[in-house]
């Protein structure tokens, strides 16, 4: 029953510098159970939030935050033209099957997450991403059967990862 139900797990996350700042890429493995790619194949938009963080850590103290940033992502059905819509951070592409939209909406490439002159030479960061389904964007309804259903429950663990940055 466990190939059933909705996950949400990163695959991998790295910073690429370039000229005046960092980017980030990163895979997610999405599944969505039966009665979650029902709900979007009768026009329910799903919409997930792409959480970045770099930090600074201290070792007595909280950890010093120095970006912490947040993209959305969004997947609908529409029916008339019978294509799966992957709505990121305002740039559209369409799809003709749930699949390729799932892997789409899967991969994150490019997004500038960090400028250069934030950071310090020598210090040590650790950066950390996550992806999630923005429940409060779900009908009003279906939010308080999301509270006992795995279906409805798609969030990623933090992925953390201790880039070579400021170096």
């Amino acid at each position: 029953m466990s190939a059933a139900q909705s996950s949400l797990q990163i695959k991998s996350a790295e910073l690429l510098p370039i000229e005046e700042a960092y980017l980030l890429d990163a895979d997610f493995e999405l599944t969505l159970s039966p009665a979650v790619e029902e709900a979007v194949n009768k026009g329910m938009s799903l919409n997930f939030l792409v959480e970045f963080q770099v930090v600074s850590p201290r070792k007595y103290w909280f950890d010093d935050e120095i970006v912490s940033l947040t993209s959305k992502v969004s997947l609908n059905y529409h029916a008339l033209s019978r294509q799966y819509l992957v709505n990121r951070d305002g740039h559209q592409l369409s799809f003709t099957s749930i699949q390729e939209a799932k892997e789409e909406l899967s991969s994150i490439k490019g997004w500038q997450v960090l400028e250069k002159d934030l950071l310090k030479k020598g210090e040590t960061y650790q950066a950390a991403v996550r992806m999630r389904l923005d429940q409060s964007k779900l009908p009003k309804a279906l939010q308080v059967d999301t509270l006992s259903s795995e279906d409805w429950n798609m969030v990623s663990e933090r992925f953390r990862w201790t880039p070579a940055l400021g170096n």
